[in-house]
């Protein structure tokens, strides 16, 4: 078969295999004989077997992959992922590889906007295969930022776990956090990441500006999102709505840090921006009624804001009123938080989305929303939900 037709064959995996990753499997698997030995065809089906939970299947192909292609000119995810599978300095040592084919293909790719080099037969055969699926130089740089993110990200997480104890563990940290601000700055999840190392080293100041950079950023794509797929027309909408679709993840991580920094009304915020995109998202519900409860505790428990990363740790020891008048300056957060974790137990009788959702997070949530007074039947403040509604659509969920 033709290099076109197994592109296409991994262009259709791919569509599929964030929803339906058994047919992905399946139509990938169909090929199995033909493509024995390309490491395109190996790094895709890798990764549909790593998308079914089959680890050890996807250790075995993408080990014959990186071998049959040791310096990523037929992709680079088949090192990200057997580098995070293998971990230690061999992981370390495979993600390298693919971060290094990157910034190749990254130079590549300005030299080619700058019109000093051709779209031609001389060009770089991974840069064609990325024009192929992206099209144009612009995606094809986002596709190289993203990617460049998760493997230094892969990289940093495996100095600070598997590698800790060596004495170079701290400046390889720094090495690549300073490679990931110098290429990706732009990105979002770059200062996530960064702000999640600066948790880590106990750099609470530096990990509260990396937050607040990240989630600038993050507002500013979600607007611009948001803008092109209601003003153009000339857009995929399929294409805009899997990449607005995409941000709801890395909103919920960077809350959950916000969260930890004791930046609670930033978390919220964050958390109330992850739900716009996905509105029965359980886990972002929670980290929206967790954070406006721990800042109730730290108005009630008069801890200044430049503390409140101590309510977050010890938020055990300190007590809740949760009967307060609308005067109260904690009214507002114990409101909030009720009818954001009322919502996540609403979402919660949808039982193929809760069998998603961690039993010991489902008991959390509903533990919690009793601590901040029980299920919210009617939102204070023109809601728009009134008593009768929630009752209604709860009792037709239940039956």
């Amino acid at each position: 078969m033709s290099e076109n037709a197994l592109l296409n064959l991994i262009h259709r995996a791919s569509v599929v295999l964030p929803t339906n990753p058994e047919q992905a499997l399946a139509d990938l698997l169909g090929f199995k004989t033909t493509y024995a030995e390309n490491p395109l065809y190996l790094q895709t089906l890798g990764e549909a077997y790593l998308e079914t939970s089959d680890v050890e299947s996807a250790y075995t192909v993408l080990s014959k992959a990186c071998e049959l292609d040791p310096t990523a000119q037929e992709g680079i995810e088949k090192f990200f992922h057997l580098g995070q599978i293998i971990g230690g300095q061999n992981g370390v040592q495979l993600l390298e590889i693919g971060i290094a084919r990157l910034i190749q293909q990254a130079q590549v790719v300005e030299s080619l906007s700058r019109g000093e080099i051709q779209a031609d037969g001389t060009l770089d055969s991974g840069v064609k295969i990325l024009l192929q699926a992206y099209g144009e130089e612009e995606k094809i740089s986002e596709y190289i930022t993203s990617k460049l993110t998760q493997g230094i990200a892969a990289i940093v997480e495996i100095w600070m776990t598997d590698l800790c104890m060596l004495p170079q563990a701290e400046a390889e940290c720094e090495k690549w956090t300073t490679t990931l601000t110098d290429m990706c700055s732009h990105n979002p999840e770059t200062h996530s990441i960064i702000a999640s190392i600066r948790i880590s080293q106990e750099r609470p100041q530096d990990a509260t500006k990396e937050i607040e950079l990240s989630w600038s950023l993050f507002q500013k794509k979600k607007q611009t999102l948001e803008d092109i797929a209601n003003t153009s027309e000339n857009i995929d909408p399929d294409e805009i709505e899997m990449m607005y679709i995409e941000m709801y993840q890395p909103l919920v991580t960077l809350s959950k840090y916000a969260t930890e920094c004791g930046m609670f009304e930033t978390a919220a915020d964050i958390a109330s921006s992850a739900r716009d995109i996905n509105e029965d998202g359980v886990e972002a519900l929670y980290v929206e009624g967790f954070s406006n409860y721990l800042e109730a505790l730290r108005i009630q428990n008069d801890v200044t804001v430049a503390d409140g990363a101590k309510i977050g740790r010890e938020f055990e020891k300190y007590k809740l009123k949760k009967d307060v008048p609308k005067t109260d300056p904690s009214f507002e957060y114990i409101n909030n938080s009720r009818l954001a974790l009322s919502s996540a137990v609403k979402s919660l009788y949808d039982t193929e989305l809760a069998a998603q959702v961690d039993q010991e997070l489902q008991v959390t949530i509903r533990d919690l929303l009793e601590k901040v007074g029980g299920f919210l039947a009617k939102e204070e403040d023109n809601s728009g939900i009134n008593e009768s509604n929630w009752e209604n659509e709860i009792g037709e969920d239940e039956d």
